[in-house]
């Protein structure tokens, strides 16, 4: 009876047809990928940290090729909705002490078959901030480069994540599950 048991869970788990999103998406976006960020004006800086960290998601978790505009199958156009902090916790005393970054972004994706689909994803990261005074009389809650750059990289891995399972979704609805 153990046997059979163990034989019935392994050939179930085996027939679900479960496949890895970066198999799913392979057929709907090609192996070489453009990937573009439009710079805000306002905030030139963040939009140079959201193409790192989209160009970083690309490369580390879909194993794909970065290449061209003239070379790509698929480009991918990102466009900056919406950044904004949130402060969400206080101390004793009236300062801040943590953030949240609210990350909007826009993929328009061009992909290898020509069509062009507009992808929205939002991230989310909540830090710490830290205290420029020792003396709680004269803190200061300020958030730093580096605080602001590791909360946008987060929340845009968080957003790329939102935007591969919409690509996964689409791929599965084309059929590219079954090849």
């Amino acid at each position: 009876m153990r046997y059979f048991l163990a034989f019935f869970i392994a050939f179930f788990i085996c027939g679900c047809g479960y496949k890895p999103v970066s198999k799913i998406t392979h057929d709907l976006v090609g192996d070489k990928i453009y990937v573009d960020v439009i710079i805000s004006k306002e905030e030139p800086k963040n939009s140079v940290w959201i193409k790192d960290a989209v160009k970083e998601g690309m490369v580390a978790r879909l194993n794909k090729d970065l290449s061209s505009k003239e070379s790509a199958d698929t480009s991918i156009i990102i466009s900056v909705k919406d950044l904004n902090y949130e402060a969400i916790i206080y101390d004793e005393f009236g300062y801040i002490t943590s953030y949240k970054a609210h990350l909007s972004l826009n993929y328009k994706t061009k992909f290898k078959d020509g069509s062009v689909v507009d992808i929205p994803a939002t991230g989310e990261y909540d830090f710490s901030v830290a205290r420029r005074q020792k003396d709680v009389r004269f803190a200061d809650s300020v958030l730093s480069d580096t605080q602001k750059y590791e909360a946008i990289k987060e929340a845009s891995k968080e957003a790329f994540d939102e935007y591969i399972a919409s690509l996964a979704v689409k791929g599965y609805r084309n059929g590219s599950s079954n090849r």
